[in-house]
């Protein structure tokens, strides 16, 4: 997964999901890989594509959700947006494009910090 979604700097690359639970918009999540990185009010991006298309296929919407409670390797999620305006989706359901249709890939989940703005005043 690429980091074009400035202005965040990336913070966990890649997670892949092992299962989650709650009904939208807030999720929590449980990873196969710690999520010890991640702060609350950080956020989470998913690239959703087609099951079964590839990964390498068109990218349906990017989804990004917000962190609202962080544990081992656990994570309290609330849908904020998606780029293609199609509403709060379970991350257990947002595919990568692998496996097939009858047996998808979750898409892995990027965590994402807000960069710092510095502002230099001159006299």
């Amino acid at each position: 997964m690429s980091n074009s979604f400035q202005p965040y700097y990336t913070v966990i690359s890649s997670l892949t999901v092992s299962s989650v639970s709650g009904s939208g918009p807030s999720y929590t999540v449980t990873y196969t890989g710690s999520t010890s990185n991640a702060k609350i009010g950080d956020k989470v991006i998913v690239e959703k594509r087609e099951a079964g298309e590839g990964t390498d296929s068109d990218i349906l919407s990017t989804y990004t959700y917000i962190v609202t409670g962080t544990d081992t390797n656990e994570l309290t999620i609330k849908y904020e947006y998606d780029t293609a305006g199609l509403g709060d989706d379970s991350p257990a359901d947002l595919y990568s494009g692998g496996g097939s249709s009858g047996d998808p890939e979750k898409a892995p989940h990027l965590v994402g910090r807000l960069t710092s703005t510095f502002i230099l005043f001159v006299d």
